[in-house]
């Protein structure tokens, strides 16, 4: 038996048929996420605005489909306003419709900005920022919710957070007020909802290295974030699509209201 055997296995019994839904997809964590979970045997919808960027992540997602299955059957794209209820919620029921259940929600789209001080921060920004970080979060735990509580098998929602919403982030202030805020609809929608079932939780990466992480911050900055990171590296976005996989697998049943720290162990407490 060779050593990849193992890990072959469960990546091809986890998730097997389960499905779920990712906002954000066409992103580096949601691109990444979606990638770990069609190998590990979910189904996907895969919600963004872009219809190029949703283009794209189905190119690089069609050649992980085994030959003997149709991608339609495994994976489908929605362009969808996440700010917009009536978007996400026929998004929602388009992903039911389509594969006759829900099993779990990534809802990870969101924005970040270049760091600014307080009073530089626009009002205009305020806007946008919390429609795409916050109002997304909502709608979306509204119409996921509803519908795993209609389908009656339970499931899971996972929201994208940050250890902007664990700690203050000078430069950041709507940034970290808004995922902060994510984090407590997380708690109390794992309150209400457990009832049917429905697990919620966040998770909090730090910067995942890439263009956008680069261009928040000046290279000092960037510098001496590195240095207090006791692994000695930023994150990737494999480091966030592994806990991904294990929020929406009954690895993870008996856990919600939680919040997972993938963080390099920048944050202590």
């Amino acid at each position: 038996m060779t050593t990849g055997a193992p890990e072959a296995l469960s990546m091809a019994v986890r998730l097997q048929d389960r499905v779920v839904l990712i906002t954000g997809a066409g992103g580096t964590i949601g691109l990444e996420s979606a990638s770990r979970l069609l190998q590990e045997g979910a189904r996907l919808s895969l919600l963004d605005i872009s219809t190029t960027a949703l283009d794209k992540a189905m190119e690089q997602l069609k050649p992980l489909i085994p030959a003997d299955q149709e991608a339609s059957s495994r994976i489908i794209a929605i362009k969808t306003d996440v700010t917009v209820a009536a978007d996400m919620e026929a998004a929602t029921a388009k992903t039911v419709d389509t594969f006759g259940r829900l099993d779990c929600a990534f809802l990870n789209a969101g924005i970040s900005y270049s760091s600014t001080s307080i009073f530089d921060t626009t009002e205009e920004l305020y806007e946008k920022l919390m429609a795409i970080n916050v109002k997304s979060a909502f709608l979306g735990i509204r119409a996921t919710g509803k519908a795993m509580r209609d389908l009656g098998n339970g499931g899971s929602i996972i929201i994208t957070s940050s250890i902007a919403g664990l700690r203050g982030t000078p430069g950041l202030i709507l940034y970290s007020g808004s995922k902060y805020a994510v984090r407590g609809f997380a708690q109390t929608a794992a309150n209400e909802l457990g009832q049917y079932g429905i697990r919620v939780n966040t998770i909090h990466p730090s910067g995942v290295d890439g263009v956008m992480f680069r261009n928040t911050w000046s290279p000092e900055k960037l510098q001496s974030l590195l240095d207090a990171m006791p692994l000695g590296r930023f994150a990737q976005a494999s480091d966030i699509s592994s806990v991904v996989a294990f929020l929406a697998s009954d690895d993870s049943k008996f856990m919600t209201g939680g919040f997972m720290k993938v963080d390099g162990g920048c944050i202590n407490f």
